[in-house]
């Protein structure tokens, strides 16, 4: 059956929509269904997307295509709505690029069934569901009417109040009223109407796009502030904006571009009377950089969404615990609410970042309440569903408040379907994973759409087509191979091995092929632990709060209730193995009932060959590479030296222990400045990627980092995270070494970036090992330092793929082809198998050589649904299931033929003297001599040669001794050096001429200067400028002021510099040149808070650059604020 997503939109949560798209592509049961991927663009166009294109990290990455985009410097990355205006002809031609249209009469005969992934406009308002209805192809999730109720949270709200449901206090904004009378009286009535806190948010977004609460203490400034986000508006000040930084500039433009949190584009600008459309970022920063030069410094740019908001809601904020539960319909057709799960955040609004990024926030299911209050939530939704006529599911927000009421906040009718979303996390609760959900939500909706039309045959065919395809698929199951899936760990990337794991997980439970069975690793001390879990903790964002619920289970009656209630449900739609409590295990027992096991791990003791040793002991097939190589890649400072030996430049490093900081931190910080130079990159030498990776810039940045990084157990080091300036919640291991690094630059090559490369490796008929690379991705990041965020995370991912080394295809490929060549060799020598993720920086020369200098290996990557490595796989003809696949069918072919080092395929890359190699990346055809020094990857079984034409073996040289020999040979030609003819011959000419130089600069200043007709200058220094005028007077001098400035330190009118300086000799009558401190100072405009983070320690040196001072009147505590923030000025007694 031809199952058609719909995902994208024109709304802005359409990166949402893009991502949930993405998750029912790949988790639709393949044994039921075939996907097909319908993109709609935001001009409503239907897209036949090509397949690959799903898995780019976001819609910019591919749509409008990279080929037709304008210029950018600053290189803004832009939506469809940025080219402008565009003709019929140009859009399809833009559509041809991504895959091709598709007319709405042309739906019927390319998909049998719709499901609706859309959110907001064209997808939550009935009009979507309408059109398909017309089309006769049924469709998932509510009918029209329910739709259009659900998408207006205006006529939503009046709706509840005639059905007699608790609403919290309301008044509407029009945005026409708001532009045409005074905030202040809208702010007067908002409290007469609604009161303290109160949040304000667009009337047909959604939850979290525009919202925001108001508190008391924030005043009509915040009010104001709330309802322009709302109505996507923002005011810009003149003087504001030439204070920024070029760099500020930029950042601000491209947060304006975000169209979940900032305006959007097209943009309208109104400055001095006159509105200005810009649709493309540069055309906005070029236009304020312009307006602001001349113009006076009290104007402002009126800057605001040209889709206008045209209504806000202004909401009483109900205090009380923040829920959400999703409703679905039993086989009955009778509603029954899921175990609703509270969502516990510092913030009062559960914005973007909370809802969709993993480990934020922290969900507990069911909401900690008691059991009858529990049940008077859920009655209450069941009867909010059955009220407005929602059918097959739907998603309700609300509070449970301190009065003991239940206040909906929000409803969906369609869901976000991310995996970690609250739709799959409640489905988990009852037994059913994510295909098995979607299948539910499928076939329900098939019989909905039947029950709306019980004569329509088209329907009812497909419905028995579907329900025979469904005994097909569970007489089937016992069939497939038990894979074990290992994650969790306790190590910084602990999280994101949560989503790794559980999107492998997905993948796996919706083929044909496997039956993925989920295992949580604890780690304690040196020894770890493995617990079997349960559908509803794999499917807990938070690796923490697995581990806690895993180790002290209680079962919780409610679920247990619900669970009963949901038994038919399960048994139709889920699986007879299903498991509800967590089950310890050990590694004897993992032989016993599992076929492999996939390691999803990052960080110890996944990625350093522990866990590999313990299945290799037991014979139990697994990805990645062995034990040996293992241990190697999880250390950057091994990895990059063992490179280094054998011929690949690499960044200078250096491992400084915490031992040697305890003795003498001051020898401990002198070392580190004597090797490297500001600037410089620190890093733990055996943690992921992005974990805890700083450019440190200064000795003060040095310290804390350091400090920080070494700190005691119980500690925090909240000074050294100030002074690193790190955000709110960032994780800071703590280690016993710190791994330092000289930053890498381009060194003449034309073109410089940071790249990442994936790899996959297949046996040969022969047993030898050929390397696929893959096509190298570069690396964008918002930072310095590209974060988790940047990598991983949907709608952030900052990657282009492949690397723009080249728009000429020839050029690329050839540039391209050295990158992978030199990669390859490094997977080569460090021994890597399955699969792996190798970081790079390239230089490309005017040559068009190219030169990799390897960061790091990933022996086991990430693989969250937005990783780079499925869309690397994608060019290479991989679906995200083929590719894992491959690696899980390389370890059980590995075990297969009992070879823990196989041999290399014929054309083997023989390994170099460092220092014989003219460029890294172009190794000289290897001597036999140059062979047996070598190095090995620090004692790492390597390749044996296949072509047999070198019989020495390989012998691995000591680091000690191979350091020795350098420093021997340098001494040897510093010696030669300095004893050389030339060297003796240049220096004595040298010196000869600098002696020549002294002696006529001697003789000439005898003769010019007359001694007997010169006084002796006086100090003025620290007097009173008329005091110093009368004594010069005495004696002969004069004074004339040449410069002035005001200091709020010193006395006025005080000198404080003189020409000639006191007691050099200068003839009578000469005028004596003097500055003095000035009586008066200048005036100044405040900078802005915007580059000082609002801290006060930072805008105190901002105030000090203009010599004002800045005094604290008081400090109060604010859990919502970072420590030191500014909440007020004082200004003349002024709060």
């Amino acid at each position: 059956m031809k199952v058609g997503i719909l995902f994208g939109g024109p709304s802005r949560e359409r990166e949402i929509s893009f991502a949930g798209g993405r998750t029912v592509y790949d988790n639709l049961d393949r044994t039921l269904f075939e996907p097909v991927p319908l993109f709609v663009d935001s001009h409503r166009n239907i897209i036949l997307l090509d397949w690959h294109l799903v898995y780019k990290g976001g819609i910019r990455n591919f749509y409008p295509p990279p080929a037709t985009l304008p210029p950018s410097a600053h290189h803004f990355e832009i939506y469809l709505e940025s080219l402008g205006e565009l003709s019929s002809e140009q859009q399809d031609e833009l559509i041809r690029r991504v895959g091709s249209k598709v007319e709405l009469e042309e739906l019927p005969g390319l998909i049998d069934i719709a499901f609706l992934a859309l959110h907001g406009a064209y997808g939550e308002d009935g009009e979507i569901q309408q059109q398909l209805a017309e089309l006769n192809i049924p469709y998932t999730g509510s009918g029209v009417r329910a739709c259009q109720i659900g998408a207006d949270k205006s006529m939503l709200k009046e709706l509840m109040v005639v059905r007699d449901f608790v609403r919290p206090r309301l008044m509407d904004l029009y945005r026409e009223e708001w532009l045409q009378g005074k905030p202040a009286d809208y702010y007067q009535k908002a409290i007469e109407k609604v009161g303290f806190p109160m949040s304000v948010r667009p009337a047909n977004q959604g939850p979290s796009i525009g919202a925001s609460t108001i508190e008391e203490d924030q005043g009509l400034e915040g009010f104001d502030l709330a309802v322009n986000r709302a109505f996507f508006r923002e005011i810009l000040p003149v003087y504001e904006w030439r204070d920024r930084s070029r760099f500020e500039r930029s950042e601000y433009i491209r947060l304006l571009t975000d169209i979940r949190d900032g305006l959007g584009f097209p943009i309208d600008v109104t400055f001095q009377g006159a509105l200005q459309t810009l649709y493309h970022p540069e055309g906005l920063l070029d236009y304020l950089d312009k307006k602001s030069v001349d113009a006076p410094v009290g104007e402002a740019f009126i800057v605001e969404s040209h889709y206008l908001e045209e209504k806000v809601l202004i909401e009483a904020s109900t205090q009380g615990k923040a829920f959400s539960c999703v409703v679905i319909q039993k086989e009955d057709k009778e509603p029954i609410a899921l175990p609703p799960t509270e969502i516990i955040r510092d913030s009062s609004i559960f914005d973007y970042s909370f809802r969709y990024m993993l480990g934020l926030s922290q969900k507990v299911t069911p909401i900690e309440l008691e059991a009858p209050q529990i049940q008077a939530i859920r009655d209450e939704c069941e009867r909010l569903f059955t009220e407005l006529g929602f059918k097959v599911y739907a998603r309700i927000d609300g509070i449970f408040s301190k009065e003991g009421q239940v206040v909906f906040t929000g409803l969906k009718t369609t869901s976000a379907m991310l995996p970690s979303s609250f739709l799959f996390h409640q489905a988990a609760e009852i037994g059913l994973n994510s295909p098995q959900f979607l299948s539910y939500i499928l076939h329900t909706s098939l019989q909905e759409r039947l029950a709306e039309d019980p004569d329509n045959g088209h329907y009812q065919g497909l419905l028995a087509q579907l329900n025979e395809k469904m005994e097909a698929a569970r007489a089937a199951a016992s069939r497939k191979r038990r894979i074990g899936i290992l994650f969790g760990g306790n190590s910084f990337e602990r999280h994101l091995s949560v989503q790794t794991g559980r999107n492998v997980y997905e993948k796996l439970a919706s083929s044909t092929s496997y039956h993925p069975l989920p295992i949580f690793l604890n780690q304690k001390g040196e020894e770890y632990e493995l617990y079997q879990l349960p559908l509803n903790l794999m499917l807990t964002d938070n690796a923490d709060e697995i581990r806690e619920r895993a180790i002290a289970f209680q079962p919780h009656p409610v679920v247990q209730a619900i669970r009963r209630e949901c038994a038919g449900l399960r048994a139709r739609y889920g699986s007879p193995e299903t498991i509800f409590e967590p089950r310890k295990r050990s590694n004897d027992e993992l032989a016993k009932w599992v076929d492999g096991v996939f390691i999803a791990l990052h960080g110890r003791p996944g990625e350093d060959g522990t866990v590999q040793q313990e299945l290799e002991k037991r014979g139990i097939p697994y990805n990645g590479s062995g034990p040996a190589s293992s241990a190697v890649t999880i250390n950057k400072y091994q990895t990059l030296q063992t490179l280094k030996r054998n011929g690949f430049t690499v960044a200078n490093q250096l491992v400084m222990q915490k031992e040697a900081f305890e003795q003498n931190p001051e020898d401990f910080y002198k070392r580190v400045e004597n090797q490297l130079p500001y600037p410089f990159v620190a890093k733990p030498v055996d943690d992921g990627s992005s974990s805890a990776v700083k450019i440190i810039k200064s000795r003060d940045q040095l310290e804390a980092f350091t400090r920080l990084l070494f700190r005691p157990p119980g500690e925090e080091g909240r000074e050294a995270r100030r002074q690193l300036r790190l955000k709110a919640g960032e994780e800071i291991p703590r280690k016993q070494e710190i791994l330092f690094e000289n930053l890498v630059g381009a060194s003449g090559a034309r073109q410089f970036m940071e790249i990442t490369i994936g790899l996959l490796t297949h046996y040969q008929d022969s047993g030898a090992v050929r390397y696929e690379l893959f096509e190298p991705s570069e690396i964008l990041s918002t930072g310095e330092i590209p974060t988790l965020e940047d990598k991983f995370f949907a709608g952030e991912e900052q990657h282009v793929t492949p690397a723009r080394f080249s728009s000429q295809p020839e050029e690329y490929q050839a540039i391209t082809s050295q990158v992978k060549q030199q990669v390859e060799r490094a997977a080569r020598i460090l021994n890597i198998q399955g699969y792996a993720r190798i970081d790079a920086f390239v230089r490309v020369f005017s040559d068009n050589s190219a030169e990799a200098i390897i960061i790091e290996a990933n022996s086991l990557p990430a693989l969250t649904p937005a990783a780079v490595l499925f869309q690397q796989a994608a060019i290479n003809g991989y679906t995200p299931f083929e590719y894992i696949d491959k690696i899980i069918a390389f370890g059980f072919e590995r075990q297969a033929r009992k070879a823990p080092a196989p041999p290399v395929e014929e054309k083997e890359v023989r390994l170099a003297d460092p220092l014989w190699v003219e460029r890294a990346g172009k190794a000289p055809a290897a001597k036999p001599e140059i062979i047996e020094k070598a190095d090995s990857s620090y004692g790492l079984p390597q390749p044996e040669p296949a072509t047999g034409d070198i019989k020495t073996p390989f012998q691995p040289q000591p680091f000690w001794q191979y350091l020795l020999e350098w420093a021997k040979g340098i001494m040897i030609e510093a010696g030669r050096f300095l004893s050389s003819a030339v060297f003796l011959r240049n220096f004595g000419a040298i010196a000869g001429v600098l002696l020549l130089f002294f002696l006529l600069a001697t003789w000439f200043l005898r003769i010019y200067t007359h001694h007997g007709e010169s006084l002796q200058v006086p100090s003025y220094l620290g007097m009173d400028l008329r005091d110093a005028e009368r004594k010069a007077r005495r004696q002969d001098f004069k004074l004339a002021v040449i410069d002035s400035f005001f200091d709020s330190s010193q006395i006025p009118n005080t000198i404080y510099q003189q020409d000639p300086k006191p007691l050099q000799r200068a003839k009578r009558g000469r005028t004596i040149y003097v500055s003095k401190y000035r009586i008066t100072p200048d005036s100044a405009i405040l900078p802005t808070m915007v580059s000082a983070g609002y801290n006060y320690t930072q805008y105190a040196i901002k105030l000090k650059r203009l010599d004002i001072k800045a005094t604290v009147k008081e400090r109060v505590f604010d859990s919502k604020q970072e420590e030191n923030s500014i909440l007020y000025f004082y200004h003349k007694g002024r709060k």
